[in-house]
């Protein structure tokens, strides 16, 4: 019997420390299908908000440009990543970096793009705001001020670091759900051929 147990210990130790080199790929691929399936089955009572993302953008290069900052350069690159999270924060009730099903931000990234070693510096701003007697513009004013008001998620909005901005807003009732996701390309080598 113990001949038996110290053989089932062996056989599990030698699964667990393999799963370190299969979860990452799981992850990933599994992180971009859930995404995948967020943005495309959004309840029937909420939809995703083109003229919001288009307004939070344009806030934060007024607000880059009173700060003597290039503007952030809008990019669709991690629009999925952006709506994704966005809709997961408004179906599973929550704020923050980390999605429901407890993936970060760094690994999102991967599960959207693959490789991020091209994207030297990234960062993500989330927020969700439910007010009534506001209008949907004035509503995603007030999140944006948030942001701003938020010392960490101002330094994302005015990082010199940051050349592009993806843009996630979800609409429901009186509440918007944003998530802004900031990143700069890699350099290209001037070495030559």
């Amino acid at each position: 019997m113990t001949s038996k147990l110290n053989r089932r210990l062996f056989l599990s130790a030698v699964v667990v420390a393999a799963f370190p080199f299969t979860t990452s790929r799981a992850i990933a691929s599994s992180y971009r299908d859930f995404a995948t399936a967020l943005v495309n089955d959004l309840p029937a009572d909420a939809h995703f908000r083109p003229d919001l993302e288009a307004r939070l953008a344009s806030r934060a290069n007024g607000l880059r440009a009173e700060k003597d900052r290039k503007p952030l350069a809008p990019d669709g690159t991690f629009l999925l990543a952006a709506r994704a999270h966005a809709a997961d924060m408004m179906a599973n009730g929550f704020t923050g970096h980390r999605s429901s099903t407890g993936i970060g931000f760094e690994a999102r990234m991967k599960a959207v793009v693959g490789d991020t070693s091209g994207f030297p510096a990234m960062a993500e701003n989330a927020a969700r705001i439910e007010k009534r007697n506001l209008g949907d513009t004035a509503r995603a004013d007030a999140l944006f001020g948030l942001w701003v008001e938020s010392r960490g998620h101002r330094n994302n909005l005015l990082s010199r670091n940051y050349a592009f901005v993806a843009t996630g807003v979800v609409a429901r009732g009186n509440g918007l759900w944003a998530v802004q996701i900031f990143w700069a390309a890699g350099r290209k080598s001037s070495l030559l051929p």
